[in-house]
Parts: structure tokens; C-alpha cells; sequence
């Protein structure tokens, strides 16, 4: 092996592996360490460590590149490689007093989420001004990170993304850009698999599973109609909300539906709990309409269940040859709810072949290969920067 190298993983987040967008960077930096390289953090928590979440903290605290900013200014000689998050580093290096190698990372492009956001105010704007205003703030905010994304991707060494997507709607910056998916770890991988239920009960007892916080990105105002078209052919079928965000209420409220045995939902779970409560889950379903890359799907195939999921970013790029049995349009809630309805109501064999197809498919997300192979992209870079 070369030199270990030290690499400072950067991003706005708090450092929680229960957050998909901090997950990233925590599972790639396990690799790291096993490949014996050093790695520190520069989180959330770490620029903000008296921050209690109040609403005014949350509009008047500094952005967060301010204090990332200064603190490479002070430690970043110490380091390799910064691997941060896009917007996270908004000075030009010679100002930030860094020469290693400066990678800008996506796990879902800020300005096509920006994009999205701004796009569904038009429909789903809220009655109450108190709340309109709020959101108004927040736009406010993201808009300014839009910008700070804008100028990370301007002086950064490297821009690294999740999906083939965004590698084309970054043209302007196409001669650093590479992608990179994200992956699971041989742990993860095995403890998923270890947890599935034969597939006689997983098709005797069906049960629909989705993963995501509850909003319209993620296909809340969907999903009513395509609980009700999958029920009104399979009256026995169950759902379970996993890590929605909200309470059961609040998902039932939207819904438009009352309390009921057959739909669970849990806002939050650790993540070392997510192999038992996917066990007895027949398919997994993902109706997102905005994805960076999606753990949700790299998950519920991992744990045996053939996934349906709209054809946006992130699903299609893990999906791509499950086209035929797990692709719909995106927002086609009909074809959504159909698909499903096949899977379950399909027999035993065509079951297991979907099954054996994603679990051969997540062979290709392994966390320990992406980290090698992103690794050895990044010394290439390191050594021709001299």
C-alpha cells in the first residue's frame, strides 16, 4: 500500500448514520480506515456545538461554509484530501491555504432539489401564512446555497456525483466531474440478507415496504391512490412506513384515511434494526420523484424484496436492468401500483428469479469496492497536482 493518506470528510450535516445524507461519507470513511488511512470530520455539530434547533438559530446562524471556510484556512494543511460536501467550501484554494486535492461531493444535486422545491409551491402552497412565510425564509436559505454549491464546483479540484444525471446537468464543469454510487458495506449486506423469510410467507402474508421521509418528493401525495388500487385487488395486503419523519397522524392525515391494522408507521428506527423489520416485507416500493441515489432501494433489494420505483435519478441508475419489472414514469401511480400487484400476486418462481436478480445486482454496490476504486482515483489526482 502507498503513504496512508489523511482525508478530512467535511459536510453541513450532523455526523448520524441514521442520516441518509451523512451516511455517505461515514460508511465511505469505515472504508477508508480499514484500508488504513486516517480520516477526520468537520460535521454540523462541529461548526455549531451549541446549536439547540430553535426556529431563529436556524434562520440566523452563519452558513455553515463560513465556519467550514476558516477551518481549513487553520487545519487544512494537516490533510490529503477534503472530501466535503457541495457548498460546504467556498473560497478559492490559494485563500483557503490548501494545496492537497479538493473534492466537492453530491449525494443529490442542491440546485435540481432547489429546482424541485420552488416548482411544487405553485401546488402544494400552505393555507396558513405563518407557514408560508417560514418556507419563504427557507427558500431564502437554500437559494444562498445554490450559490455556495455554484462556487465549491467552480474552484474544487474534483466534483464527485452520485448519478449519471447530474454528470450531465454539470456540462459546464464536465472535465472534473466523475460518478461514483453509493453502496453498502459486506456487514450491511449480509445482515439484510441473513434476516429474509422464505418466500412462501413473504407471498402468503403480503406486505408493501417503503423507506423516506414523508413529503411530496418521496411520493406522499401519491401514495393514497396507490394504496387504494393495490387494496382494492389484494384486500389482505399490508404497508409499513419506514423512517417517514412525521408521526402516524400526520401520514394519516394525508393519507385521508383513520387509524387502521394493515398500514405501520414508524418515523424513526435505528439503523441496525432495519434487517428485522424488512424480514417479513414481500416488495419494496419507492414512488420518489427526486432522488440523489436512493439507500432505500439499495436496501430493500439487499433484503430480498423485488422494488418498484418511478424512473427518476439514482433508482434508474441501480434499477437499469430490473427496467422491465421495476421502472414505471415517474408520478404513473397506476402502472406503480400495478407492478406491485404482479410481484405479489405472481407465482412462487417468478418471485424468487426477481428476488436472486436483486441480490446478484447488489454485488455491484459494494461499499469496500467504490471506496477502493474512488480511492485510487483520487491519488491519481493527488500525484498529477504534483
Amino acid at each position: 500500500m502507498k503513504t496512508p493518506l489523511k482525508i478530512l470528510m467535511m459536510l453541513h450535516m450532523p455526523w448520524n448514520r441514521n442520516l441518509g445524507g451523512s451516511r455517505v461519507q461515514i460508511e465511505l470513511a469505515d472504508e477508508l480506515i480499514k484500508m488504513g488511512h486516517q480520516v477526520e470530520k468537520f460535521a454540523f455539530e462541529d461548526a455549531f456545538p451549541h446549536f439547540k434547533g430553535t426556529a431563529w438559530e436556524t434562520i440566523t446562524r452563519p452558513a455553515f461554509a463560513t465556519k467550514a471556510n476558516k477551518f481549513v484556512q487553520n487545519y487544512g494543511h494537516h490533510f490529503d484530501i477534503i472530501d466535503a460536501h457541495q457548498g460546504n467550501l467556498t473560497l478559492p484554494k490559494e485563500k483557503l491555504k490548501f494545496k492537497g486535492l479538493w473534492v466537492s461531493r453530491s449525494v443529490g444535486l442542491h440546485e435540481l432539489y432547489y429546482q424541485f422545491e420552488r416548482s411544487t409551491v405553485r401546488h402544494f402552497s400552505p393555507s396558513r401564512l405563518k407557514v408560508r412565510l417560514w418556507n419563504q425564509l427557507l427558500r431564502w436559505r437554500n437559494y444562498r446555497e445554490v450559490i455556495n454549491c455554484r462556487k465549491s464546483f467552480q474552484y474544487c479540484d474534483l466534483i464527485n456525483l452520485p448519478n449519471a444525471t447530474e454528470l450531465d446537468y454539470l456540462q459546464d464543469f464536465a472535465e472534473k466531474t466523475v460518478v461514483f454510487p453509493f453502496g453498502l458495506s459486506q456487514q450491511r449486506r449480509e445482515a439484510l440478507k441473513a434476516a429474509i423469510q422464505p418466500v412462501s410467507l413473504r407471498l402468503s402474508h403480503p406486505k408493501v415496504a417503503f423507506i423516506g421521509t414523508w413529503g411530496y418528493r418521496k411520493g406522499s401525495h401519491d401514495w393514497g391512490k396507490i394504496i387504494r388500487e393495490i387494496r382494492a385487488e389484494i384486500p389482505s395486503v399490508q404497508f409499513v412506513f419506514l423512517g417517514t419523519g412525521l408521526s402516524e397522524e400526520k401520514v394519516l392525515q394525508d393519507l385521508e384515511m383513520s387509524p387502521v391494522s394493515w398500514l405501520n408507521v414508524i418515523p424513526q428506527y435505528d439503523s441496525e434494526l432495519l434487517p428485522k423489520l424488512l424480514s417479513d416485507c414481500t416488495v419494496g416500493a419507492f414512488p420518489s420523484y427526486l432522488e440523489g441515489f436512493g439507500f432505500a432501494v439499495l436496501e430493500k433489494l439487499a433484503a430480498g424484496l423485488p422494488t418498484v420505483a418511478y424512473n427518476v435519478a439514482g433508482p434508474k441508475d441501480i434499477l437499469a436492468s430490473l427496467e422491465k419489472t421495476s421502472l414505471v414514469p415517474v408520478g404513473d401511480w397506476q402502472q406503480f401500483s400495478q407492478k406491485i400487484i404482479s410481484i405479489v400476486q405472481g407465482d412462487r418462481g417468478n418471485y424468487q428469479e426477481l428476488q436472486e436478480q436483486g441480490l446478484e445486482l447488489m454485488e455491484q454496490f459494494a461499499w469496500e469496492k467504490i471506496a477502493q476504486d474512488m480511492l485510487y482515483l483520487y491519488q491519481c489526482r493527488l500525484e498529477a497536482m504534483g
